[in-house]
């Protein structure tokens, strides 16, 4: 293992895996993929670069197979690379990319496969199209995978974080309040997470709903308490 910390050798590699498919097809190219990319340290950064290359001058209609090829082999940078591709796909593939990226989810057994596609997918089309994600966000809260669900959160505190307007972060809150029973640990986690930012950027949302919050039949006590480290920080920026 190598460890690779410049775009220029990112690139470098990146056309060895692009001179791969033009001679032996997608297998090929992942195998070199896997070999040059994935085998190595690579930090978040220019593992992004590299699935951004690969979505720019691969045939968009390899796309989703990259993603699926990849997929299989279980490499943590793998999702990194997947989630820059959908997102990338979402100004055109919107719809198809947000199912992809679910099912790539649903396929976890490990928590930060959720974590880092969700923000990469999840997180960027509520940030960049809240109209249009909100609902979808809704209807797989309901979903089946407990990861798929985790993975919301971890979107959700994305798109809040980069500055997802108060309007909007207003309706994702009150969908977090609808799981704030729940026990399922990796629910709690994303969940959390994301009330914690609302409760950090936008304080006065925790107040509007600041009844609901304190309901302890329907809300358990670690929602309370990452909202009470979400305020605890706004109030730390703000001696700052």
């Amino acid at each position: 293992m190598k460890t690779v910390t410049r775009k220029p050798i990112v690139k470098e590699e990146i056309e060895h895996c692009l001179t791969a498919y033009k001679d032996g097809g997608l297998s090929s190219c992942v195998a070199a993929v896997h070999q040059r990319i994935l085998e190595n340290k690579i930090k978040f950064p220019l593992l992004e670069y590299a699935g951004a290359l690969l979505y720019e001058h691969l045939p968009k209609e390899e796309h989703i197979n990259l993603c699926t090829t990849i997929e299989a082999l279980k490499t943590i940078g793998g999702n990194v690379l997947i989630g820059i591709i959908l997102q990338k796909r979402l100004s055109h593939h919107f719809e198809e990319s947000l199912q992809m990226a679910t099912h790539y989810i649903s396929l976890a057994d490990i928590w930060y496969v959720c974590d880092i596609i969700g923000e990469r997918t999840y997180g960027y089309a509520l940030l960049h199209h809240p109209q249009k994600t909100i609902p979808i966000i809704k209807d797989l809260s309901q979903h089946n995978s407990n990861w798929v669900i985790r993975s919301l959160g971890a979107g959700s505190h994305y798109a809040i974080k980069k500055g997802l307007p108060a309007k909007d972060t207003d309706k994702i809150f009150a969908l977090l309040l609808t799981m704030a029973n729940t026990k399922d640990k990796e629910i709690r986690q994303g969940v959390g997470w994301a009330a914690k930012t609302t409760a950090k950027f936008h304080p006065k949302i925790i107040f509007k709903y600041n009844t609901q919050i304190n309901d302890k039949q329907k809300v358990e006590n670690w929602f309370r308490k990452k909202i009470e480290i979400g305020l605890n920080r706004n109030n730390y920026a703000k001696r700052g």
